[in-house]
This record gives C-alpha cells, sequence and structure tokens, in this order.
C-alpha cells in the first residue's frame, strides 16, 4: 500500500537474467503476479548472446492471450528477457502499442511504465532521421533512440544511457540488445526493484513479479541505472558512479 507504488492500476514490468532454458516461463510467470495492478496488453521479449534480433511477441487482451499466442506459434528462445502488462495511456488497447517496442531492425526492445513528456520532439527528430514508427505510444522512441546510438559506435550500456539523458518525464525502464547477455534499466518517478538469487538476476514493477524465486531486493532511487546479469548486478548514478 505504499503510495509509491502508484495503487492497483499501473503497469507491470518483468525481466531476468540467468534462468537459462526457463526464461520465457519465467518471464509469462512474473506477468501472471502482476495482473492485480491492471492491464490491457501483454508481451515478452527474449534474446541470447549470440543472436542478431531481439524475439518479441505480444498480444492485447489479456494474459491469456499471449500465452495462446506463444503456445500456437512457437515460443520464443532466450537466456535474457524482459516482459511487460500494459495499461494504455498514449494509444488503444492494440497488439501495435502492445510492450515491448522495438526499434526498426528488432536489435533492442524496450518495456516502459511512466510517461515520456517530450515524446513528441522526440519522435519529431527520429521521424526527420528516417525512422518509421510502428504505435502510437511514446516509449517507441526509446529503442530507436538506443539502436542510432549503437549505430554511431556506443556500446549496448552507454547507448541506453545516453537515449535516457534525452528523456523527460517519469519512467521504469527495462531495455535488452541483441547479442548482449544483460538487462539496462532505469528508474525515475516509477517504482522498479531488482531480484538478487544465485547465478540469475531479476527486476520487476513489483516484489510478487519475481518473489517465487529470491527473497533478497535491492530498491532503484531515482535517476540510478543498473545492468543485471546472470551472475550479479551493477548499480549507477547518473554519472556513471
Amino acid at each position: 500500500d505504499d503510495p509509491d507504488w502508484g495503487g492497483p492500476i499501473m503497469c507491470g514490468i518483468i525481466g531476468c537474467v540467468g534462468m537459462h532454458n526457463k526464461t520465457l516461463d519465467t518471464l509469462v510467470h512474473g506477468l501472471s503476479k502482476l495482473e492485480y495492478r491492471g492491464y490491457d496488453s501483454a508481451g515478452v521479449a527474449l534474446t541470447n548472446p549470440s543472436d542478431t534480433y531481439v524475439d518479441v511477441v505480444k498480444r492485447s487482451g489479456k494474459l491469456e492471450n499471449l500465452r495462446t499466442t506463444l503456445a500456437d506459434g512457437g515460443s520464443p528462445t532466450g537466456t535474457v528477457g524482459i516482459g511487460h502488462t500494459r495499461w494504455s495511456t498514449h494509444g488503444p488497447p492494440t497488439d501495435g502499442n502492445a510492450h515491448p517496442h522495438t526499434d526498426d531492425d528488432g536489435q533492442v526492445a524496450v518495456v516502459h511504465n511512466g510517461i515520456i513528456e517530450n515524446y513528441q520532439s522526440l519522435r519529431d527528430e527520429l521521424t526527420a532521421d528516417g525512422v518509421e514508427f510502428q504505435s502510437d505510444t511514446d516509449t517507441e522512441v526509446i529503442p530507436h533512440l538506443v539502436a542510432r546510438n549503437v549505430k554511431h559506435g556506443l556500446g549496448a550500456e552507454a547507448a541506453f544511457r545516453n537515449a535516457v539523458d534525452r528523456l523527460e518525464g517519469s519512467y521504469a525502464l527495462a531495455c535488452v540488445v541483441a547479442g548482449v547477455g544483460s538487462v539496462f534499466v532505469a528508474r525515475e518517478d516509477s517504482p522498479l526493484v531488482l531480484g538478487v538469487g544465485d547465478d540469475r538476476t531479476f527486476l520487476g514493477s513489483d516484489v510478487p513479479a519475481f518473489r517465487e524465486f529470491t527473497d533478497r531486493v535491492v530498491y532503484l532511487e531515482d535517476g540510478e541505472f543498473a545492468r543485471i546479469d546472470g551472475d550479479g548486478f551493477v548499480v549507477t548514478d547518473a554519472t556513471g558512479t
């Protein structure tokens, strides 16, 4: 009931590294534990350190719709993953507006709680740069910013931090990049918590997302970044310290 946690209607985030072939099941299980927050679509994104793309599956409606799609169409594989239950703010509850969102080449995927207040100016900038948007959301600018930074030569973590520096508003963010065995995380005015297990690490918008796997948690503060790996995590401030 802590007011910092936004009440019953708020998007849900889950992420994990180190669950190996159980990554997808862990993400879907975590989303099921966040259903109480209220949502109208759900999705997951997975990748492996050897992949050149991020595998994304997302559907409007209840989590059962996502489960049915995963069962019917072949489940994505990956050892690094993020998932999301969305409550519509920018754009109606459609498959295209569901999270995770990706860049044009499917190399970066992002889930986001909160509101990016300067998204329109960023969207205009990216559109002028040749980006074709696939959703009505404010979130979609983020993976495009990260991907552009990677194309300009930045490493995945630096590309993520640079993109976050461009954002104005509130956010709990989790990002995966194809071929990278980490999840990159940032918080500003929206809750995010890490779960620390043995040879596995989790993140969530609330502890129930990963409570079955660990009871050791680290609450991120506003302005903090984190990188989670299978063997642990690193938390830094805005300056990288």
